[in-house]
């Protein structure tokens, strides 16, 4: 008995490991390609080489699997591979493909050739063949059984393997259609999908009711691997030459273990012929891998169902027995083992994807290491969803894993020396490679492991021949000494590697070298302290810097052009070839980013930059002590410019990647490919895409500008697909450039266009109906094979075939093969199965048709074709061509009646419908023209009867199936382009894309043809790209139906033929036929009378853009999936549509002749742009916006706003100050609403005998009366004093100019609607019993407090007397504002009038910072409502302007730097290719700023006139085009029609909330809160008022919880500041919101005692007040504020401006230290913002002072994220654990984990001022908020419960209102509780002694 062969799966390293060192005789293995495991490991060709020489060694065969199938052009590269092999001594190769076979079997007579059970040989035959041509060995197919193995083998001459363990295909010996259907890719090219690992169901449908029922369901392909271990002695005696086991996909561990166990079986038979199986073999094969067992295969010819396991597909592990206990709290699962355990096993639960590692191991509570099976144990640590009743399974074996890696680490080189007892060996080269001694340096230093810091020495080193040997160089002495006290490790260790003895010398460098003096001390220091890290010694500042972190020389060359270092380099090598340590390297590229390290700790300074030079990037660090050189070289190196870079490359640990440190650095000239267009005459691009193209488009619209206008283009169209959203940009750009042209200059045009789908209005189920019923008519249904698809082109019918069919009876049937009289395409051979031959005779196309005419019988005859337009195109096309008249047949397209009748369904192809209803289709008999001819009639009947059962009786009703109102969902579409021409085509063309993303939207906007038609004045319409009309159409019909096509257009597009290129061969045959069809489009176009133009539908700007839109749409679109390019492309080529120059163009269309080019590319663009006007995209309205009328309640009447405003705001002044008001009041009021004009107006006409006194009463009841009269008024007597006051006589226009710039305020400037709309707003929500508090700087306004909008009172701090409405504004002649900042901390006072308390109010905030001086700031009222009462009120704004006037105000969601990473990294792992990441990160800069999705701002409602119509402004849509939204958004991003219509901003807030439930628990107004209250101020300093201690709370304020003050951040900021005031609660709310404000300015000022804390800037207007009372004019001031609040004091655009401020200032005598802290400062927030705000907060603050139990309970109801229940019920003490139990985790707590934690310290509070938590309550807790069940006790909702949400929470509140729960089995089914959530409830003890089910006990 000859030995039989054990061959053994090798997928990497540890594998080949495995498989020798547990005794394979051979292995087989792949690499990277042409092998059957395209998703294993594998090696490369270099590891193939050393696979070979380490098997060869241990006397172990090699196989190398090219077991897939060979394409033609894959061949060479196959044979080159095998060259390599049998060069390396491969033992056998393992092929699939027949002709490699032959052609290895003919040239490579000896190597042996083994035939892969991919050939599926299963019979003797075929061992035979195989036999004949020269195989060595056949493995056979594994669906063979021992008997048919054994026949085989008696009967050939040949080897013969089978497999003997491992997996099983469901599918023929691994023969996969499946995989390609299911997974789009092929086992047999070594990428299969795993298709028989997925679950299905297996369904039946009731042929007569069409109920679908489900018979079965799982994992129904999956089969059980093969174990064959029992049939070795069968097979052995049979004849079978080695046994295979598959699973190169497998672990090592898997391999090891298998392999040992097989080799066992097999030598205890060969040796001994005994065969005894020991179940400890079995148990550990089930163990390392087993799906559900283990089956025979085929081996025992029983083809059953045991082969299929359908519970899972993967590993299932050994059953370790069943879960009887589980503790939830601590993770424990108790059961009876079924199989030993160990610590370190791994296991899993039946309902877990995850596995567990056994860490805890008890029998009862004491640990065990080890524990046999049938003892109950307890595992821990267990979480998740676990339940009683799980199985569970043991995964792995920590002891069988250890005998596997055992063997795996072992070596067995004595297996290749079998005759010897010891074996030892030393390897000698017979001549030493000396260019690869360098090679190996880095890998000898690794391997001695000489430490990080001795091995810096050593790095970058090289060896050098010289005549006196080997040398290595040293720098200095020290490293001479480090060198020579480890040259022997290092000489031996090149020994034992095989260069033999090598004789190597160490040569010290000169003295003269800088290099040592400079590194020496350095260098000593690490041969002491080899584990200090390099910036230790770079803080001594004595030290050199180290070679590896090249200094930047302090001083520079003036003669030199190099930024660092020196000119002279070695020559410059490509970025793509540096993938390891180079010692000097240079590069030629450009930085695309920059990034500057400054160390805190020493003076170290790295500049990283990024540079490419297009091959690939690299990082460059330049390392600087000296910040002058870091300054200097910063500002030298610029981003986008080209330097040549010289340095040393090495890895870095932080970048992870290698990285170039610079020595030198020369400024180069750039390499950028510039296009330029040299024609003289140039053209114009008509259909371009920009960014806003929703993930297509890569190039944004300013650069498509720029770039035609650098060319000398006149203009460019812009087309995005689908919107307009690049319109304004362009618009401004343009409008830009176009500003300052010379005299004859032409301005640059932007045509605006968009590309949308256009549908037709008519659905084509039917043509040329009749009334013929639909289950009288006889039908003939047929289906045409073609030679392609152009059927007005060169292809033609190759065959009919046809079926006649009356009421579900065939009749008869027609089917006739026809010769083209040409060669037919390979790609129709593959799909119809006819070939060249069987055509041969048959008859002509012209003799094909006429019979196929005379046999459906007469034109009445209605015909049916499933996709009918094809079919018939070709009919018709017959018709002309053979003058055989008109085709007149009603026909059906069984296509669109699927689609209309079935319009749930996703596909409608003729195999999907089949299916659907039921039709037997073959899908190989499939494309064959009588096949689908009568499958199509079959379903044609089923489907007639359906429609016949909806009252459908005659064919022409069938059109009648789809309603209007959805004839867009059905309709065919076409792409189009629309130009507009004028602003009226505009407006029309927004009603258009409006209508195509809202009326028509239907998965993708579309538009009808009868709206273009409608709305197309001013507009050209244009046929669009591949997908148009036209060119789709010109393919398949003659030139008269392609010219009544072309008709409906104004101009017709063609582009260059490589744009197309994606089409050839699935539409066109070859490039020579898609030129046809260009040219006939033109021929056509031209005769039609239209304008034909070529286009480049541009998506990116330059060649090599194409990248970064492959990658973009390679993405999926949000509801749109994969773009079509992608989605139809099956390489996923496709074309490039960069930016065109003239020249280009020109050579693009060459093949129409030079003069129809120039036509096609120069001229007619050309004409087309003169065609267009000149207008405004967004109106030009001076930044003041539109105003809208408002509408009264009724929703009808107008209401007049001047007047309703003036009366709103002197009533109430009037309630407040009294009538006459004080004269501050009536000059503060008449400023706010119209400037100052009015009073100045007022006093010029006073009788100049009156005296001061007397002027001053008389000016301000003249004010008073001229206001309150009315605008009209006003405005007389304004103009009156402006003619009186005028040196010039004023004509009428020039007076109402000048008397619009000399009105300011409120109404004068025309905002007095906007006040109203707010103030309507505020009332309308305080109506519904919501306070509304005001954001930003509404409150600096006067009048809007008085109107009630804010309530900030922006005046000086005063007091108020609320009986005799007496104001106090100073006292002992001094403001009160000069000493109190805010008005609440003015000191108690009793009127002096009446005795009664004063009110305090004032928070000294000038007008100036909400409207500017003289109105030159548009109002920005901001709102925040309750978030409950934010719908509501976003609603009523519907009634006051109307349904179609008021919009969400839209935003655009675009591909964000991080998105684009992970784009760009996905894209190429996909196809496989390595890309350092700093390479990714480049080109996905390439992919930022690109459309992904549209949306809408939280709380803009943007507002269009009602005299004004919304596409004036902007086109609208749906946000994130979905079609349920209640609210239409604007087209446009908010911010570009901002100056153009007034946007309010109607934002939701939990504070307006909280105080509403507040008021709501306790019955009191919490607007009656005392804001001076003393006790609540108290919390600011210390916890004392609420009765706890710091330590108790853990926090040294009682603000926890308190908006603004709450946070972490803020608390800090409170304890730091030690607030006593009101007016210090403002600043730090001002300090908090703002940046640069707090961090490193006022804190420091503080700490420093610089100044104390009330005079620091905190908020924008405190910088206004101080420069006023410091003698700084209020224009002047204003300024300056607004200057610095924007952040520009400090940016160096505005440096000269600065500068002259910073003058004034210190002229004026400011204080340096305030001069400093504005120059700091980056953003603040306005005072009137932060007033508001604390307000706020303190009512919430005094609550929580003083009636706490309602705070706490209104905290966890509106700002709560997250709870835990458990904890609060248990108390205090269980809080503080769970709260230390958070911290310990630091940065690993997860989101949920923090905002519990927020809570919990919150309730810790609580807990610690005597407050308690109850338990849920079945009849008390309300369904989402927490309650005040008494003074100190807080109850809480059923949401509370982890798990439970509100709908079911809302569900226990509904059912309990019904009646009681008789028991919990009840209240789970009334309302509808999980088990999950019912076993936490009854642990929680929330159903007390309810019973669990409604059943009556008798005993």
């Amino acid at each position: 008995m000859s030995k039989v062969e054990l061959l053994a799966p090798v997928g990497d390293w540890d594998c080949l490991k495995a498989a020798v060192q547990n005794g394979a005789d051979a292995v087989y293995f792949g690499v990277e390609q042409f092998n059957a495991r395209m998703y294993a490991k594998n090696f490369n060709i270099d590891d193939m080489k050393q696979v070979i020489n380490y098997c060869k060694l241990r006397n172990v065969k090699t196989n190398l699997t090219l077991n897939t199938l060979i394409k033609n052009c894959e061949f060479e590269n196959a044979i080159d591979l095998v060259k390599e092999a049998y060069v390396a001594g491969i033992d056998a190769i393992i092929i699939q493909d027949f002709g490699l076979a032959k052609y290895l079997i003919d040239n490579f007579p000896h190597l042996p050739i083994h035939a892969s059970t991919q050939m599926t040989v299963h019979n003797l035959q075929g061992v035979l063949e195989l036999e004949k041509l020269g195989f060595d060995r056949v493995v056979l197919s594994r669906e063979l059984s021992c008997e048919e193995i054994e026949y085989i083998c008696k009967n050939c001459n040949v080897e013969i393997e089978t497999f003997i363990h491992g997996a099983l295909c469901i599918c023929y010996s691994g023969q996969c259609l499946f995989s390609s259907v299911v997974g789009g890719r092929s086992g047999n090219r070594g990428k299969c999908a795993g298709p028989c690992r997925l679950p299905y169901e297996l369904i039946s449908e009731n042929n007569s009711t069409h109920e679908i029922k489900t018979i079965n369901k799982g994992y129904l392909l999956s089969t059980k691997d093969l174990c064959g271990i029992a049939y070795i002695p069968r097979l052995i005696q049979a004849g079978v030459k080695c046994f295979k086991i598959e699973g190169r996909m497998k672990r090592p561990e898997y391999v090891a273990t298998v392999t040992r166990i097989y080799r066992k079986y097999i030598d205890m038979f060969q040796n001994t012929n005994e065969f005894n199986i020991d179940e400890k073999d079995i148990n550990d094969l089930m163990q390392v891998f087993n799906r559900g067992g283990f089956s025979n295969g085929h081996l025992d010819s029983k083809h059953n169902s045991s082969l299929i396991f359908q519970e899972k597909p993967s590993n299932m592990g050994l059953y370790l027995g069943t879960i009887k206990k589980y503790n939830s709290n601590k993770g424990h699962i108790t059961l009876q083992l079924e199989e030993d355990l160990d610590l370190g096993d791994s296991i899993s639960v039946s309902n877990e994807s995850s596995k567990y590692l056994v860490s805890e191991l008890m029998i009862k509570n004491d640990n065990h290491k080890h524990i046999s099976s049938g003892t109950e144990v307890t595992i821990g640590r267990m979480k998740g969803n676990i339940k009683v009743g799980d199985k569970v399974y043991k995964m792995s074996s920590k002891e069988l894993t250890r005998i596997s890696l055992d063997s795996i680490n072992k070596e067995n080189i004595k297996k290749g020396f079998t005759n010897l007892n010891t074996v030892t060996y030393e390897i000698v080269p017979k001549t030493v490679n000396k260019s690869l001694i360098n090679s190996y340096f880095n890998y000898i230093i690794n391997k001695l492991s000489l430490g990080k810091a001795v091995s810096m020495i050593f790095y970058g080193k090289e060896i050098k021949a010289t005549t006196n040997g080997m040398v290595i160089t040293a720098s200095n002495k020290a490293e001479e000494n480090m060198i020579n006290s480890r040259l022997n490790e290092i000489i031996n260790t090149y020994h034992k590697i095989g260069f033999g003895s090598l004789n190597l010398k160490i040569e010290l460098l000169d003295g003269g070298n800088e290099l040592k003096e400079e590194i020496k001390k350095e260098l000593e220091e690490e041969v002491k302290e080899a584990s200090k890290e390099a910036t230790e010694f770079l803080n001594k500042p004595k030290e050199k810097p180290r070679e590896r972190m090249q200094m930047v020389s302090t001083k520079k060359d003036p003669e030199s052009s190099a930024i660092i270092g020196f000119e002279n380099m070695s020559d410059p090598v490509s970025v793509q070839t540096i993938t390891g340590e180079m010692n000097d390297v240079t590069i030629e590229g450009y930085i695309f980013g920059k990034e500057l390290f400054e160390s805190t700790k020493s003076v170290f300074k790295i500049i990283t930059l990024k540079v490419s030079d297009l091959s690939d990037s690299i990082l460059v660090k330049i390392f600087f002590r000296n910040e002058e050189d870091f300054n200097r070289v910063n500002g030298e190196l610029n981003e986008n410019s080209w330097y040549k870079i010289n340095g040393r490359v090495s890895f870095d640990t932080f970048a992870n990647d290698y990285v170039l440190s610079a020595r030198n650095i020369v400024p180069i000239e750039s390499k950028f490919k510039e296009e330029k267009d040299t024609e003289e005459e140039k053209r114009v691009e008509l259909h371009a895409h920009t960014i806003m193209s929703q993930m297509d488009g890569v190039v944004s619209v300013e650069d498509l500008i720029k770039q035609a206008k650098k060319w000398g283009h006149r203009g460019i169209a812009v087309t995005d697909h689908d919107g307009v959203q690049a319109f304004p940009n362009a618009f401004n750009l343009v409008r830009g450039m176009n500003k300052d042209l010379k005299e004859g200059e032409e301005p640059f045009k932007v045509i605006y266009g968009c590309e949308l789908v256009m549908v037709d209005d008519n659905i084509d189920i039917v043509i040329r109906p009749t009334d013929e019923g639909i289950l009288d008519a006889t039908y003939v249904v047929f289906d045409l094979e073609t030679t392609g698809f152009n059927a007005g082109g060169a292809d033609s019918i190759i065959e009919i075939g046809a079926t006649k069919i009356r009421n579900g009876e065939i009749l008869d049937s027609f089917d006739e093969l026809i010769d083209p009289k040409r060669k037919l395409p390979q790609k129709i051979i593959d799909v119809t199965h006819i070939t060249d031959d069987m055509l041969v005779g048959k008859m002509n196309e012209e003799e094909g048709v006429k019979k196929f005419i005379e046999w459906i019988g007469g034109e009445n005859v209605p015909m049916v074709a499933h996709n009918a337009k094809f079919d018939v195109s070709f009919i018709e096309m017959a018709y002309k061509k053979y003058d055989l008249g008109e085709f007149k047949n009603p026909v059906i397209d069984t296509l669109e009646l699927s689609r209309a009748l079935d319009n749930t369904e996703a596909r409608h192809s003729l195999s999907a419908i089949t299916k659907r209803y039921g039709v037997v289709f073959d899908e190989d008999a499939h494309h064959r023209a009588n096949y689908d001819a009568e499958g199509t009639a079959l379903v044609l009947h089923k489907m007639l009867k359906k429609m016949y059962d909806q009252n459908f009786r005659k064919i022409s009703e069938l059109n009648n199936l789809v309603p209007k109102d959805e004839i867009h969902k059905y309709g065919k579409t076409h792409d189009i382009n629309i130009l507009t021409l004028t602003r009226e085509g505009l407006k029309n063309l927004f009603t258009i894309v409006s209508y195509a993303n809202t009326k028509y939207l239907y998965k993708t906007p579309r538009i009808l043809r009868s709206e273009i038609e409608k709305y197309r004045k001013g507009l050209l319409i244009g046929s669009g790209c591949y997908q148009s009309e036209v060119f789709t159409s010109a393919s398949t019909k003659s030139d008269e139906e392609l010219a009544n096509i072309i008709k409906f257009y104004d101009y017709v597009e063609v582009q260059p033929v490589d744009e197309y290129c994606h089409l050839v061969p699935s539409v066109f045959e070859n490039e020579a036929q898609l030129i046809q069809n260009i040219e006939k489009i033109v021929r056509v176009t031209e005769e039609a009378g239209k304008i034909i133009v070529a286009t480049g539908d541009v998506h990116h700007l330059k060649k090599e853009d194409k990248i970064y839109r492959e990658i973009i749409i390679n993405q999926n679109v949000p509801g749109r999936g994969r773009h079509p390019l992608i989605r139809n492309s099956k390489g996923g080529q496709i074309p490039s549509q960069h930016f065109r120059t003239t020249n280009e163009m020109l050579e693009n269309f060459e093949f129409l002749g030079k003069e129809k080019a120039k036509e096609l590319v120069i001229t007619n663009p050309n004409k087309i742009l003169d065609m267009t006007e000149v207008f405004d995209v967004i109106i030009q309205t001076g930044g003041v916006p539109f105003s809208p009328r408002v509408k009264a309640d009724d929703g009808k009447t107008y209401l007049d706003c001047p007047r309703v405003v003036t009366d709103l705001v002197y009533e109430k002044a009037n309630d407040w100050y009294g009538d006459p008001l004080p004269y501050n009041i009536e000059s503060r009021l008449g400023t706010e609403l119209y400037g100052d004009i009015v009073l100045t107006s007022v006093k010029y006409y006073l009788d100049k005998s009156l005296s001061d006194e007397e002027k001053e009463i008389e000016s301000f009841k003249q004010l008073h009366d001229v206001i309150v009269k009315g605008s009209d008024a006003v405005k007389d007597l304004v103009r009156k004093y402006l003619v009186d006051t005028s040196e010039e006589e004023l004509t009428g226009d020039e007076l109402e100019k000048k008397l619009k710039k000399s009105l300011g305020g409120v109404i004068g400037a025309g905002f007095d609607p906007i006040y109203l709309i707010a103030q309507r707003l505020v009332k309308k929500s305080n109506n519904d019993g919501f306070l509304v508090g005001s954001r930003g700087s509404v409150g600096s306004s006067f009048v809007a407090t008085m109107m009630g909008i804010t309530e900030v009172n922006p005046l000086a701090a005063h007091y108020r007397c609320p009986k005799c409405k007496h104001s106090i504004f100073e006292e002992d002649g001094k403001a009160l504002g000069a000493t109190y900042s805010s008005g609440f901390d003015l000191p108690n006072k009793n009127c002096p009038k009446c005795g009664t308390l004063m009110l305090k109010d004032g928070q000294d905030i000038p007008f100036a910072t909400f409207l500017g001086f003289n109105a030159d700031k548009v109002p920005d009222i901001d709102l925040n409502f309750s978030d409950l009462n934010q719908a509501a009120i976003h609603e009523y704004t519907k009634v006051l302007f109307g349904v179609d006037n008021v919009y969400r105000a839209g935003t655009i969601g675009t591909v964000a730097e991080k998105t684009a990473y992970g784009y760009t990294k996905g894209f190429f792992e996909d196809k496989g290719i390595e890309k350092r990441s700093i390479e990714i990160e480049r080109l996905s800069k390439g992919c930022t700023g690109v459309k992904r999705t549209t949306g809408q701002h939280p709380g803009g409602i943007v507002v269009i006139p009602d005299y004004m119509d919304v596409f004036d402004f902007t086109p609208f849509q749906f946000p994130a085009d979905d079609p349920n939204s209640a609210w239409r958004t604007t087209h446009f991003d908010y911010h570009k029609i901002e100056d153009d219509v007034l946007k309010l901003d109607i934002l939701g807030h939990s504070d307006p909330t909280q105080l509403r439930m507040i008021q709501d628990m306790t019955g009191t107004d919490v607007t009656e809160v005392p804001l001076d209250d003393k006790e609540t101020m108290g919390i600011f300093l210390s916890p004392a008022p609420l009765g706890v201690t710091s330590d108790q709370i853990m926090c040294n304020t009682g603000t926890l919880g308190i908006p603004e003050f709450g946070t972490k951040f803020t608390v800090q900021m409170v304890e730091d500041t030690k607030p006593k005031t009101f007016a210090e609660l403002i600043k730090i709310s001002g300090l908090s919101h703002g940046t640069d404000v707090w961090l490193g300015n006022a804190q420091d000022l503080i700490k420093n005692n610089i100044v104390p804390f009330s005079e620091v800037i905190g908020c924008r207007d405190d910088i206004m007040v101080y420069l006023m009372y410091n003698g700084l004019k209020p224009i002047t001031a204003f300024k300056i504020m607004e200057f610095v609040r924007k952040g520009r004091a400090s940016k160096p655009k505005d440096h000269d401006q600065w500068v002259e401020y910073e003058q004034i200032l210190k002229d004026a005598g400011i204080k340096d230290w305030f001069i400093e802290s504005c120059h700091k400062i980056k953003y603040m927030f306005p005072k009137a913002h932060a007033a508001a705000y604390v307000t706020s907060a303190f009512r919430v603050a005094w609550y929580k002072v003083h009636m706490p139990v309602y705070y706490y309970a209104s905290w966890l109801s509106c700002k709560a994220t997250d709870v835990d229940i458990i904890s609060m019920i248990k108390g205090y003490d269980a809080i503080k654990d769970k709260l230390t139990e958070i911290t310990n985790k630091g940065r690993d707590a997860s989101n949920k984990e923090l905002g519990t934690y927020e809570s919990l310290h919150l309730c810790l509070e609580a807990a610690a001022r005597g407050i308690k938590f109850l338990n849920v309550d079945l009849y008390k807790s309300a369904a989402t908020t927490f309650g005040a069940a008494s003074e100190t006790e807080v109850i809480p909702p059923f949401n509370a419960i982890e798990g439970l949400g509100d709908t079911v929470a809302n569900n226990i509140v509904e059912e309990r209102e019904k009646g009681p729960f008789i028991s919990i089995e009840e209240f789970q089914i009334r309302c509808k509780v999980s088990g999950t959530l019912i076993d936490k409830m009854r642990l929680m003890g929330i159903f007390g002694d309810m019973p669990e089910t409604s059943q009556l006990s008798l005993f």
